[in-house]
Parts: structure tokens; sequence; C-alpha cells
């Protein structure tokens, strides 16, 4: 059975960045989280060593790239996803006012919707978003696991086949000599092994707040297309309507156009947010999931369960962005269809006006924008294919 957190009948308000703000908030990161000194070290710390992390994989894989290059790609692969992880670390810090008032405006706006109907796509959306970030969490810490797991069993055969334990860490980095001998080397990997949960809970909390906004804004827009369907409903399309009920058509128009200028800018606002973020991510993206590859191609046994696991988790995390896109467009082409199916041309002209403004403007579909393209669907195929091109191009190498 599933968790609760997991099913319909958990608390809907309580879905909302469920899985961003656990993970955050283990790291000192979540942006609504009060900034107490505590805290703040403990948030320090979570950079420091997530850092220092990356720098030493780094140093390790460029240094075996002459040497062995299989040693130097199994470094080299969870670099690019800790640097990745480590600005979107930066950039949640940075941009953690803008986050928060962004947090706090969507929530005040989705309560507002409470008809059955509303809540009914507010329960599929929400719990939606709360089981694909968990499912990215659960891919991350088996990956991060994984390769503790495989450390601890490669030694643990050689000592079965009387060998001396190698005194490495989990991911392949460079330390001073004293840091891998007793007795400071069990600290070494605890710090190493957090290390990797650190690199995880920083890509779930960015990557799930790319997914809940978009998902949080599809259940805004799909309210405003009732709401457009519902006010401009006439029972008798012969009948001229009444000048005092096109004055509340008009001023209930004026309030919808409103709410979907608002959602424009606040679409707009997270673009800016995210950009460092996304554009990394999806430069990154191919290359990772290609070095991964190239990994199974060269390891056997438990190296191959490693990356399987790693290219599953990257390739959840692709899927999340582009998923959450073409949401949010799907919802703009569907608000512009239903306005324009609606009963508009029984108001009066200012009504049509107004109605027609509104269609054109949800022509233009709302998109995260990103430098030279837009997450979506047909971004993730583009994205495959080059990464197949990338694995065979190596394939020839090899």
């Amino acid at each position: 059975m599933l968790p609760r957190f997991l099913t319909s009948s958990f608390p809907m308000e309580r879905h909302y960045f469920l899985v961003p703000k656990f993970a955050l908030s283990l790291i000192g990161f979540y942006p609504e989280q009060e900034r107490t000194l505590p805290v703040r070290l403990w948030s320090f710390f979570n950079f420091f060593i997530l850092t220092y992390g990356c720098y030493a994989e780094a140093y390790y894989g460029i240094h075996y790239i002459p040497i062995n290059i299989a040693t130097a790609l199994d470094a080299l692969c969870p670099v690019a996803s800790s640097i990745l992880s480590l600005v979107k670390m930066v950039a949640i810090w940075y941009y953690r006012d803008q986050l928060k008032s962004l947090i706090q405006r969507v929530r005040f706006l989705t309560e507002q919707q409470r008809s059955e109907r509303k809540l009914g796509y507010k329960k599929r959306f929400y719990t939606l978003s709360t089981r694909l970030t968990f499912l990215l969490l659960c891919c991350g810490f088996c990956t991060s696991t994984s390769y503790s797991v495989r450390h601890l069993l490669d030694n643990i055969l050689r000592r079965a086949h009387g060998k001396d334990w190698i005194y490495e860490t989990p991911f392949k980095m460079i330390f001073p000599d004293p840091l891998l001998r007793l007795p400071l080397y069990p600290i070494t990997y605890i710090l190493v092994h957090w290390h990797g949960y650190i690199t995880v809970v920083s890509f779930v909390g960015a990557d799930g707040f790319f997914l809940g906004f978009c998902l949080y804004f599809t259940v805004l827009l799909l309210c405003l297309r009732d709401d457009v369907g519902d006010l401009l409903e006439v029972k008798d399309i012969a009948e001229t309507p009444s000048e005092e009920n096109e004055a509340r058509v008009v001023r209930e128009m004026e309030k919808l156009v409103d709410r979907h200028n608002e959602v424009a800018e606040l679409t707009q606002r997270l673009s800016g947010v995210m950009v460092e973020i996304t554009l990394g991510h999806f430069v990154t993206s191919s290359l990772i999931i290609g070095t991964s590859v190239l990994d199974i191609l060269l390891f056997s046994g438990l190296g191959i369960i490693v990356y399987v696991v790693y290219t599953c988790a990257v390739g959840t995390e692709i899927f999340l962005y582009c998923l959450g896109g073409s949401h949010i467009m799907e919802a703009c082409s569907d608000l512009a269809r239903s306005i324009f199916s609606s009963q508009w041309y029984a108001h009066s002209v200012r009504v049509q006006k107004m109605t027609l403004l509104m269609v054109a403007r949800a022509q233009r579909v709302l998109t995260i924008k990103i430098p030279f393209f837009s997450p979506s669907l047909e971004t993730l195929t583009s994205i495959l294919r080059f990464t197949g091109s990338l694995i065979a191009l190596a394939k020839s190498v090899i």
C-alpha cells in the first residue's frame, strides 16, 4: 500500500510543495523556513560539504583521465550532478525572497478555488505533484545509496578473499592521506555519504519547485476556464440580455482578465527565478545520461546496477521538467478553445471584445522561458535523440 501522503485521502492543502519542503528543510534552504542561527550554520555546513565534494570529485576525475578512463568517468559522472545541485542550491538561496513570495501568492490564489469541480482539479494535480517529486526523491536516494552499497560490498568481497580493505570513499574523491586512514576514515566516509544526500535533496527541492509551480498554474488556468464559461453561459440565446446583467458580466470579466494577467505575470516571475537552474539542468542532462551509459558499458557487476539507477534518476528529472511545461501549454490552449466555444456571442459588444481579447491572450501560450528553448515533451524527445547520438559516437570511439 502507498503511504498516506501519496493518496488522495491526504489533506489537500498539506500536499502543497510537500516533498520540496521536506527535502530543502533537511539542509536548511527552504524559503519559508525561519532563518535562525542554528539553521544558518547548518545550511552553511551543508553548502561547504557539497562545494568541497564537487572540487574533490572533479580533481579526482581529471587526474585519472590519462591514467584510467573508466575510473575517471566513475568520478566525473556524479560530479556533474553534484555541480548542478550546487548551482541549484545557490540559486534557491539567492532567490529565496522571490520564491517565498511566489509560494505564498500561488497558495493564496489556489485557496480561493473552492467549488466541488475546482477541488477536484486541486486534488488531482496536488497529488500528482507529490507523487512525482517523491518518485524523484526515491530515485535520487537509491542512486546515492547504491554508491555506498557498491563500495561496501566490494570491500566485503575483498576481505572474504583475504585481500585488504581499500580505504576509499563511496564517491571517488581526492582527500589528504590522514582523512583516508583510521581513526578519521569513518568520519570522512560518513561526510562523503552525506554529500551524496545533499546532492539529492538539492535537486529534488529545485525540480519539485518547478514541477509544483507548473501544476499549480495549470490548476489556476483550469479554474479560470470554468469561471469564464459559467459567466458567459446564457439560458436563452434569442433573449436580449438586460443592461443590468451585462454590467455585472463586465465587472466579473474584468476580474477574470486580471486573474489571467496575474497568472501570466507569475509565470514570468518563475521564469526569472528558475532560469539558471533549468538552463543548467538541460545543458548537462544529455552529457550526464551519455556518461552514465558509457559507465554501464565499461563496468560490470554492481557498477552496472549503480549507473542504471543513476540514468533512471536523471531521466526522471528531465521528464518532470518537460511534463510540467507541457501541462501549462496544454492548459493555455484549452483555455483559448473553451472560451471561444462559450456563448460569448450572446452578450453585448463590450463583453464580446473582452472575450476575444482573452482568447487572443490565451493563444499566446504561457511557457517557462529559458534561453534557446522551453521545457516540453517535444524538448524531451530532442534531448533523448541528442543523447543517443552521443552514445553512438562514444561507442564508435571505444
